[in-house]
């Protein structure tokens, strides 16, 4: 991934559940690289182009696009 690419998650609007593969569709049209789909819970994530983040936003159903913090848990036999 170049420096420019962020790891996303868009939430799709409940309403538009129905059509989720049309709105990832679009998702894809708009630049997103969509590593993966939970249709039941409405979210969509992978990675974008600082030039295309803002137009995820405007693709019609998409309720947020917001950037993937990742997190690292300790080691199961470490400190709590």
């Amino acid at each position: 991934m170049a420096e420019d690419d962020h790891r996303v998650i868009v939430s799709i609007a409940d309403d538009n559940l129905d059509r989720i593969g049309a709105v990832v569709a679009t998702l894809r049209s708009a630049g997103l690289r969509v590593q993966d789909v939970q249709d039941v819970i409405g979210t969509v994530t992978g990675w974008v182009h600082d030039d295309a983040l803002g137009s995820l936003k405007d693709v019609p159903g998409v309720v947020d696009v917001e950037f993937d913090r990742g997190y690292q848990l300790p080691p199961g036999d470490g400190p709590q």
